[in-house]
């Protein structure tokens, strides 16, 4: 199986042992193409939320190079492209919230996001988990809360910028 068409999931692409280093690096740009539009859509949503006067909240991304996952290091990529974390702060540049990308190749997900709310007596940290088939156009984010594995809901942006009021 070498021909992206046949992928209708990560599992099989991480069982292809042949999987050629096109369609790897096909998948990496979708995924930071579909974690960007995540995070626009979040801006968005913040911004909304600033026009009316129900936020002060923003947003900053940090970059970090993380080292590649099995399945590019299998074709020869071992830095490949990344998409960064979304910090949403407060004025005084505190964290309100952070998305960090964990992985592409994930068994049962198209891609998943690790999203962190800081608070004083602990953090509530979620899963976004893309639901998507591989290459199919647009994500279906899901969130899903550590430890409550079977508390799955539809991830919007509404939910969350409602979440850090």
């Amino acid at each position: 199986m070498n021909d992206w068409h046949n992928y209708s999931s990560s599992s099989e692409e991480l069982a292809d042992a042949k999987i050629s280093h096109k369609h790897v690096l096909e998948r990496l740009r979708d995924w930071c193409g579909r974690v960007e539009a995540l995070y626009s859509d979040i801006e968005r949503e913040l911004e909304a939320a600033r026009k009316r006067g129900d936020t002060q909240l923003s947003t900053r991304y940090e970059v970090k190079r993380a080292p590649a996952e099995e399945v590019p290091r299998r074709v020869g990529i071992v830095n490949a492209e990344q998409p960064a974390t979304l910090h949403i702060v407060r004025p005084n540049e505190t964290d309100v919230a952070v998305l960090s990308p964990r992985g592409l190749w994930m068994v049962g997900a198209n891609g998943r996001v690790d999203l962190t709310i800081p608070r004083a007596a602990g953090s509530e940290i979620y899963m976004l988990i893309d639901q998507s088939v591989p290459l199919s156009g647009n994500a279906d984010w899901t969130r899903v809360p550590v430890g409550l594995p079977f508390a799955r809901e539809r991830f919007t942006s509404y939910w969350l910028v409602q979440k850090l009021q």
